[in-house]
């Protein structure tokens, strides 16, 4: 489950970083909510997921999930689509934290 979960963290931080570089660049798309909420948020969501105690790291892995969908959700033509591999890898890891005895 912590693989899967530093992975995610991998993974949403370089997609975030995509996010970061196309609303800064020469033909940004338009800084819609959830362009910013892609900017902003899975990054440190993911890194309390992977890195907080059990219990903070169910609910950060939770919520870096939803908040990668809805971005995903509202960002589908532009860079949504960079944090598909992020929300697979932040879903797998959380159910697997969630089936972790306590």
């Amino acid at each position: 489950s912590w693989r899967w979960r530093r992975a995610a963290l991998l993974l949403a931080v370089a997609a975030q970083l995509i996010t970061i570089s196309a609303l800064a660049g020469a033909d940004p798309p338009p800084a819609t909510r959830p362009s910013l909420l892609l900017a902003i948020a899975p990054g440190p969501l993911a890194a309390a997921a992977a890195f907080a105690p059990a219990a903070a790291a169910r609910l950060a892995g939770v919520a870096a999930a939803v908040v990668m969908a809805v971005g995903i959700a509202g960002a589908i033509g532009h860079t949504g689509l960079f944090f598909v591999p992020a929300l697979v890898a932040m879903v797998v890891g959380a159910v697997g934290l969630w089936r972790e005895k306590p």
